[in-house]
């Protein structure tokens, strides 16, 4: 097919085709012979220039040289060369302007270590106080720079430099020591450098012997050199004075070395080197030796090299060409196509959509296409010599007439002033009016109007489509600012396009200001890169999404909405943006947090009562929860699943089954005390306990057993504990001093039991509580009734069981495994705990942790972090925030922990009393008198002491310490 039409426009356009291709092959030929000419005469060109750099930097350096040769014919000539004498032959010879490039012009002195302190004192005495001979250290050999100049800026960090004790520079002065010849040294770094603007470097170094000798051997040359005449260059300042503007149309570089490579690039024009890349018209690789030394220059040609009128000719030649051949081309293509033009037009007229009228100056229809016939019902014969207004447009739409000079069409003729997309009613042959929209081109001749052309749409269907857009678009209106959510509408880059009335009304924005806003201007910082992230992917997938986020309302408040996003799509299926509703769910979002929270709450009130807690469902009899303490019973087996039946063996359900079962039978709570249980015990036998027993139904709104609460606490110490004692007094009468001790360690036993298991009675009221205020609203008189019995059992528990947790958990926990604690993370979970009585009290806490770690038991050193902290702010001065210092040290054998506050002291005459159990000394605060009893037989059973220094109304500090190392640091 493509070859087809390729053909036929060959066909149609040889003549054409065949002149542009006979000029433009001659333009070729002329530019191809032109343009090797011009390549021979610039690689001539490139070769003289490099011959020139090449000789032009080989000058300089002997130039240099000579320079050097006239220094050492001083010392030649005179048996002493002061200061002031070099100085002036350098300002003699003007080198700065004559010779720009140098660096300096100096003399280094030999010195040999026997001669090292007469000549540092000799230097000393010429002014220079800091003098010394750098770097410092013994050598067999010194040599240091006496005079250099000129002796200013960087030069001055080079006076007493030993240039022998740098490998690179040695080099280079024992080849000018043994060959009497200036020796140019390998690429160094100057010691003027200062680290800004460095440059790579270099030095010429000339030897002057003693006494004017000419030594002939080497070992004479070694023994009777006396220093060197020499010159330090930085190799671009040097090279950039030799390259002048001569040579800004080639590329220099300058490598050190027989053969070139990176690291022995000494110069080069172009911040990139070009070597080794083969990237350059003419290049070319030379070769300088002087100093004993040989250097590489590599030179190659700029894009601008040999840019001239000649240089330049082939391509004018080529374009001169080129363009003849192309309006040769055109001139006769255009010949072709003229002779077409006229049938295409006629073609082109008589198959238009649009209806064509042509009217002459006086609005006479002159010309119409078959559209127009049928588009107004007349023949052109028919409207012929009429005009068009007479003819289509000589009435409103309301009938009243329609006088010629008003017409907008007429008028377009008159003042030669194109008219388009000018909407007006036409009428039909028949009467009909419809709606048009009118294009009027005035054609002018020879200065004055001739005629027009008309070009007339029916735009019928146009104008019912609009009207049944807009209608449309008032029904979204208003149903999207009545519709009880926020609606926004973007497009494929997330600009708005339309909001509702709610979203205004939320943001307090305009309609203007709203869509000439960013959607992250509402939405809060914290939550741009999220959404943004959601909503590109979304956007390159085409697909709806749902997000939350927080939006800033009209007062400024940030609240959590979420946004159903909808994509759209065009009539082709091209993506257009999104549409989407946004609901503010602040307050379902802060319903599940509460939910969450109280479920949370509940959880944890269950998990970590430390009592034997369960909830057996009636339908199934089946465990919905037990906790660690209950599942700790029955060897930490699975339960919760498993019906009472699957979970227990028969000898564990002894009495258990029968009493569960008259639970769920009757909707009566069972309460038992010391009542006798089968229990598992890890060795797989089973034994017996004892426990106070709770079994509490829970009713639905129906008033039937929808689940019993098991509630136990194992009193098998205590029913042990009386019958050891009964045991005890009948065996041991004769005892009398050890039952004494016996009884007074039991009766503190079950004193302190009786005072300070208090905590797990309240957990218990709290979760009792808390099942009433969930089951509030489902529970009857009778249900009522049962929870107040259960609440009734919990108190007379309280008075046998209630005091002794605290005691029992501590004496359990003296012989706790100790492992790596961490007292910042301990401390972190602790003021968690303290979290709301921190924040009430305004208390601040700062903490110096110098030791950072400590090998103890993780609940002994919680118990007495937290009561120390947790006592500092209960017994707060009423006139001052709390401010509370923990610190941790080394002193001696022992960590320290110690808690200092400025709270209301303690009278010194009373400090004695502080550790006494039950004792308080501050009565306005809640409190058991228990707490640092506690800590102090904690710390005193691990080997510690605790300390307490308070002065009444100043503060109290207390001082823990730990017998032990602290934990070694990570590294």
């Amino acid at each position: 097919m493509k070859f087809a039409k390729l053909a036929a426009f060959v066909r149609d356009y040889f003549i054409a085709i065949f002149s542009f291709l006979l000029i433009f092959l001659l333009t070729i030929f002329t530019y191809t012979e032109t343009r090797k000419k011009g390549e021979e005469r610039s690689a001539k060109l490139f070769a003289i220039r490099a011959n020139q750099v090449t000789e032009a930097v080989e000058k300089r350096m002997q130039d240099y040289i000579q320079i050097l040769v006239g220094g050492k014919a001083m010392f030649t000539s005179s048996d002493t060369v002061t200061r002031a004498d070099w100085r002036h032959y350098y300002e003699a010879l003007n080198l700065e302007e004559n010779y720009p490039g140098l660096q300096g012009f100096g003399y280094t002195q030999v010195v040999r270590p026997e001669e090292m302190q007469a000549h540092v004192q000799q230097i000393r005495r010429e002014g220079y106080e800091s003098y010394r001979i750098e770097p410092t250290g013994d050598r067999e050999f010194y040599t240091s720079i006496i005079y250099l100049e000129p002796f200013t800026g960087r030069n001055l960090r080079a006076f007493g430099y030993d240039m022998f004790s740098e490998p690179v520079r040695q080099s280079a002065m024992r080849i000018a020591r043994d060959t009497r010849q200036p020796t140019l040294s390998s690429k160094v770094r100057l010691v003027q450098e200062t680290g800004q603007d460095e440059q790579a470097g270099f030095l010429i170094y000339l030897p002057v012997y003693k006494n004017n000798a000419q030594p002939e051997s080497i070992q004479e040359r070694q023994q009777l050199i006396k220093g060197f005449v020499y010159s330090p260059f930085r190799a671009k300042d040097l090279i950039t004075s030799v390259l002048t503007d001569d040579f800004d149309d080639i590329n220099v570089e300058i490598y050190d070395g027989a053969e070139p490579t990176k690291d022995g690039l000494l110069f080069s024009t172009s911040p990139t080197p070009y070597y080794g890349q083969n990237n350059r018209d003419f290049e070319v690789l030379n070769t300088v030796s002087f100093g004993n030394h040989t250097w590489r220059l590599y030179i190659t040609s700029k894009d601008s090299f040999g840019s001239s009128a000649d240089s330049e000719l082939p391509y004018f030649i080529l374009l001169g060409g080129f363009i003849i051949s192309m309006l040769m081309f055109f001139i006769i293509w255009s010949l072709t196509i003229t002779r077409r033009s006229n049938h295409l037009k006629q073609t082109i007229t008589d198959n238009a959509t649009a209806a064509l009228f042509i009217i002459d100056s006086k609005g006479c229809i002159t010309f119409m296409n078959p559209a127009a016939e049928e588009m107004i019902g007349y023949t052109f014969e028919e409207a012929k010599k009429r005009t068009l207004h007479d003819l289509a447009h000589y009435k409103h739409l309301d009938g009243t007439p329609f006088p010629a000079e008003e017409c907008p069409i007429r008028n377009a003729l008159a003042v030669v002033e194109p008219m388009r997309a000018y909407e007006d009613v036409f009428i039909r042959k028949d009467g009909s009016f419809f709606n048009v929209s009118c294009a009027v081109q005035p054609i002018v001749e020879s200065g004055s109007e001739s005629f027009a052309i008309i070009e007339v749409r029916d735009i019928t269907d146009e104008k019912q489509a609009h009207q049944a857009i807009i209608e449309s678009e008032a029904r979204f209106r208003t149903m999207a600012d009545n519709a009880p959510v926020m609606i926004k509408i973007m497009d494929e880059v997330t600009n708005f396009m339309y909001v509702n009335k709610q979203w205004l009304d939320f943001t307090g924005c305009t309609f203007e200001q709203t869509i000439n806003m960013s959607w992250k201007d509402v939405v809060h910082q914290e939550d741009i890169a999220r959404k943004e992230e959601v909503t590109q992917q979304a956007i390159e997938s085409h697909k709806a999404f749902r997000i939350e986020y927080r939006m800033r309302r009209f007062d400024g408040e940030y609240r959590w909405v979420v946004a159903t996003n909808t994509p759209r799509f065009g009539a082709n299926g091209e993506f257009q943006g999104y549409i989407s509703s946004i609901i503010d769910i602040t307050e379902i979002k802060e319903a599940e947090r509460k939910v969450k929270q109280n479920a949370e709450l509940l959880q944890k009130l269950f998990l970590e009562v430390p009592a034997v807690v369960g909830l057996v469902r009636h339908t199934d009899f089946q465990y919905v929860l037990a906790n660690p303490e209950y599942r700790k019973l029955y060897g930490n087996r699975p339960l919760v699943g498993k019906t009472i039946y699957e979970a227990h063996t028969e000898e564990e359900g002894k009495g258990f089954f029968d009493r569960l079962e008259e639970v769920f039978r009757t909707g009566k709570p069972f309460v038992g005390n010391e009542v006798s249980t089968a229990i598992y015990l890890n060795s797989g036998e089973t034994t017996y306990a004892y426990f106070n027993l709770v079994y509490q139904p829970l009713m639905d709104t129906q008033g039937e057993v929808e689940a019993v609460l098991l509630f136990a606490v194992e009193v098998t110490e205590l029913v042990n504990a009386r019958k050891a004692l009964v045991l005890t007094n009948d065996e041991l009468s004769g005892k009398n001093d050890e039952l004494q001790r016996i009884n007074n360690d039991l009766d503190n036993f079950v004193y302190t039991a009786s005072h300070d298991l208090k905590s797990p009675i309240a957990n218990m009221e709290g979760l009792v509580t808390l099942l009433r205020d969930i089951l509030q609203g489902k529970l009857d008189g009778e249900d009522a009734e049962l929870l107040d019995m259960v609440q009734v059992s919990i108190n007379k528990l309280k008075g046998t069981i209630a005091d002794l947790t605290e005691i029992t958990k501590v004496q359990k926990e003296l012989q706790a495994a100790v492992e790596p604690l961490s007292f910042e993370h301990m401390l972190q979970d602790i003021t968690t705990d303290l979290a709301t009585t921190i924040k009430e009290s305004d208390a601040v806490l700062t903490t110096d942790l110098q030791v950072k770690d400590i090998l103890y038991a993780r609940k002994n050193l919680r118990s007495i972090i937290y009561n120390l902290v947790s006592n500092a702010i209960k017994y707060k001065d009423p006139d001052r925030a709390p401010e509370i210092s923990l610190k941790t040290y080394e002193e001696d054998q022992y960590v320290v922990l110690e808690v200092q506050d400025n709270g209301l002291g303690i009278k010194k005459e009373q400090q004695h009393k502080l550790f006494t159990m039950f004792k308080r000394l501050h009565t306005h605060v809640e409190g058991t008198g228990i707490g640092l009893y506690i800590v102090k037989r904690i710390i005193e059973n691990n080997g510690g002491k605790i300390v307490v220094n308070s002065e009444l109304g100043k503060g109290t500090t207390f001082k823990v310490y730990f017998k032990q190392v602290p934990v070694a640091q990570e590294v």
